[in-house]
């Protein structure tokens, strides 16, 4: 009697331990990018998260300097870099566009980045608008805009300038500031000779 109670006992050990593993493993493999994220530790230091909901996506093309295509779940997008904008380099060719477009293609070509939305949702030609984050910040900091914000690192390279396309206006005082010290220091489009 005494080996059927450890027999069974083992057994039922054996099951709960393989049911546990499997658990676990497709907990981790099938959680959304949205319970992935928000599994991330907050910075305890009062610093309050930029936003709740990022989206990852991969770069997959440039379109230009603050335009790209990115693949979502295996479905392609134009996102609009919102805030900014960088000198053309499509079909119509203006200073500093070459540089922009080839500054973004060296940065975020073949990479995955992070998706912020402000208001709107896309603009009239069907492109997805968001900010562009490199890694997922802590704050809203100008820090982490100007180093982890691909938007900002935009504007305060003097690869773009700030404007504002209400009501998407989250970070208008970020990138107005980036700008202004862009200019002061005769940074890339500001340095007109």
């Amino acid at each position: 009697m005494n080996k059927i109670k450890k027999s069974l006992i083992i057994l039922i050990l054996i099951v709960f331990s393989i049911y546990f593993t499997k658990y676990i493993i497709t907990t981790n493999t099938n959680s959304t990018i949205s319970e992935q994220i928000s599994n991330i530790p907050v910075d305890t230091s009062g610093n309050s998260p930029v936003s709740d909901e990022f989206t990852k996506a991969y770069v997959s093309r440039i379109v230009d300097g603050d335009t790209v295509e990115v693949t979502i779940d295996s479905k392609k997008y134009k996102v609009r870099f919102i805030g900014i904008n960088c000198p053309e380099y499509t079909s119509k060719i203006e200073y500093y566009g070459k540089e922009s477009t080839e500054y973004t293609s060296s940065m975020l070509i073949n990479k995955y980045v992070f998706l912020e939305k402000d208001i709107s949702e896309t603009d009239k030609y069907d492109r997805l608008l968001r900010y562009v984050w490199l890694e997922i910040p802590i704050s809203n900091s100008i820090e982490e805009i100007k180093s982890k914000m691909f938007n900002g690192l935009l504007v305060s390279n003097g690869y773009a300038n700030a404007t504002i396309y209400p009501p998407d206006v989250k970070y208008s005082i970020q990138f107005n500031k980036l700008a202004s010290d862009a200019k002061n220091n005769n940074l890339g489009l500001w340095n007109k000779k």
